[in-house]
């Protein structure tokens, strides 16, 4: 089969390898670039180790099942690269996002065909066949944005500031448009800032933002000191999640006064749950073109290079491969 290999630093290749085998077969239809595959090309990570595919928000077509699976060949299906075991005692403490003994895929999506283990028919959900369905590559970031908004604390009254406008930052802009939570971003890119306002959502550079206004803040970029701003400014008793990684030995301060006299609370949140996924299928299903505004591009898997040249510019937003 065709794949675009992640060969090191900048570097990405079309090769053809071996197809995989497993118990189901599925023929990938579209991936989407996201944030740590864009991290991965640029300045590598340690999870990744050349040659490796990357991409993980895929759907695709069965073209194998097992004898006694409940799906049938030829159903489209939007699979979650992961999903936790149930058993461990991060999923019995309310905690499966942070499962010790995941489920996964067999490797990444950016290539014709990806292999599912047996036992995976949970980790699935069939597509509707009335709606564009590249729009479901969105199923799992849409997921990490839910278990994000878990850990704030919404009120009727709430106020919500994205601090960076990237794919991530919209995407929670798009999900609180959706559901008429008043939202604001903040973005330093002239394309984005643009790009944000043509949808209806406020979208202002830094300078001119004011921190104070809002009792929701989600710090969608990595930089530690904005953090610390978030936390000294946010409204008495706001929420400062801090969605996007730092890196491991990264620190922030923290304003002392506001968290104790002001009952500001710091929080953050990593990956997703199965119970995650399934929700954010559904509110796709619900409302698709709103979700769909955040792909401005679809292109073929041979120009995964310009692709992610496209993206690591600040050129686009969500970009779609398709083998």
């Amino acid at each position: 089969m065709k794949a675009l290999m992640y060969t090191g630093i900048g570097q990405l290749e079309m090769q053809e390898i071996e197809t995989p085998q497993d118990a189901y077969l599925v023929r990938v239809l579209g991936s989407g670039i996201c944030g740590t595959d864009l991290k991965t090309f640029s300045v590598g990570h340690h999870f990744f180790k050349p040659p490796t595919i990357l991409g993980h928000e895929f759907i695709g077509e069965l073209i194998q099942i097992p004898d006694d699976s409940s799906f049938a060949v030829g159903e489209k299906v939007v699979v979650a690269p992961y999903f936790e075991c149930g058993s461990c005692n991060s999923c019995k403490t309310e905690l499966p996002q942070m499962c010790t003994q995941k489920h996964f895929v067999s490797s990444g999506a950016f290539c014709e065909y990806v292999a599912i283990p047996a036992g995976y028919e949970k980790g699935m959900i069939r597509l509707p066949k009335d709606v564009d369905e590249q729009v479901f590559t969105l199923v799992e970031p849409l997921a990490c944005v839910l278990n994000g908004i878990a850990h704030l604390n919404i009120k009727p009254w709430s106020r919500v500031l994205v601090v960076g406008g990237g794919p991530m930052g919209l995407l929670f802009a798009l999900y609180f448009q959706d559901k008429g939570i008043p939202v604001t971003v903040v973005e330093p890119n002239p394309y984005r800032i643009k790009a944000i306002q043509r949808l209806g959502i406020e979208c202002v550079e830094p300078k001119e933002s004011d921190y104070s206004k809002y009792d929701q803040i989600i710090i969608s970029v990595n930089q530690a000191p904005l953090v610390a701003q978030a936390v000294h400014q946010v409204a008495n008793g706001g929420t400062v999640l801090v969605f996007s990684g730092l890196k491991k030995e990264e620190t922030f301060e923290a304003d002392a006064y506001a968290i104790h006299y002001r009952e500001v609370s710091v929080t953050g949140c990593s990956g997703f749950a199965l119970s995650h996924f399934q929700d954010a299928f559904a509110i796709i299903r619900a409302n698709p073109g709103h979700f769909a505004k955040l792909i401005t591009h679809r292109l073929p898997l041979s120009q995964g290079i310009e692709a992610f040249n496209l993206l690591k510019q600040g050129n686009a937003f969500k970009i779609v491969l398709e083998p």
